[in-house]
């Protein structure tokens, strides 16, 4: 895919659209990510609200090589992950579901090898913004054409089967015509990007 080959581009999106972008890191950060591995991490947008050890995990050599030098870095497909059984303590997901030929494998994947949290954002398909980038993908777009937008429920679904949900926040709630702009937070997923949290059963 296209968008896997465009680090550079990646990045350039996040900077024409940074209050989008300040609004989904301000929220990330609410879950402080400690010692993760950061699945379909791409260039590590939202690394700089990460602490303590960081491992990145992309299909992608061209993304991986936007990172650090020091940084750790693994090459490989989502879906079969090379690591040890319930050895994470934290795994982080942003958006990288929506490029996922198989959800449900995907989770059963992770819980495999988790010991104790994983904190998903997206976009759900059922919300303004979701619409709004599912519209521009049936035109096209360069990276939303690619897109396999999810609804909140669908994914709630697939969590519950193997982990425990233990927090949900959301930021996004102005329109895609009312402008961008930095958004609240709300302990809900009434807004167009949403967070949660669960454990390891």
């Amino acid at each position: 895919m296209e968008i896997f080959t465009d680090p550079i581009g990646y990045k350039k999106w996040y900077e024409l659209h940074e209050k989008i972008y300040e609004s989904e890191r301000n929220l990330v950060s609410q879950f402080k990510p400690t010692n993760c591995l950061d699945i379909g991490s791409g260039p590590g947008i939202f690394h700089e609200v990460f602490s303590g050890r960081i491992i990145s995990l992309d299909i992608s050599i061209f993304m991986l090589k936007q990172l650090g030098e020091n940084e750790d870095k693994i090459l490989a497909d989502a879906h079969y992950l090379p690591i040890r059984d319930k050895s994470l303590e934290c795994a982080f997901i942003s958006v990288t579901i929506c490029f996922l030929s198989n959800i449900e494998d995907f989770y059963k994947e992770i819980s495999r090898v988790l010991k104790g949290r994983v904190i998903t954002c997206f976009v759900p398909r059922d919300s303004p913004w979701g619409e709004h980038y599912y519209e521009l993908g049936l035109k096209g777009h360069k990276y939303y054409s690619y897109a396999n937008f999810i609804k909140k429920k669908e994914l709630y679904d697939i969590l519950k089967k193997y982990f425990e949900i233990v927090k949900v926040k959301s930021t996004l709630f102005i329109t895609p015509s009312e402008g961008e702009k930095v958004d609240k937070i709300e302990d809900n997923d009434n807004g167009s990007f949403v967070c949660i949290e669960a454990k390891a059963k």
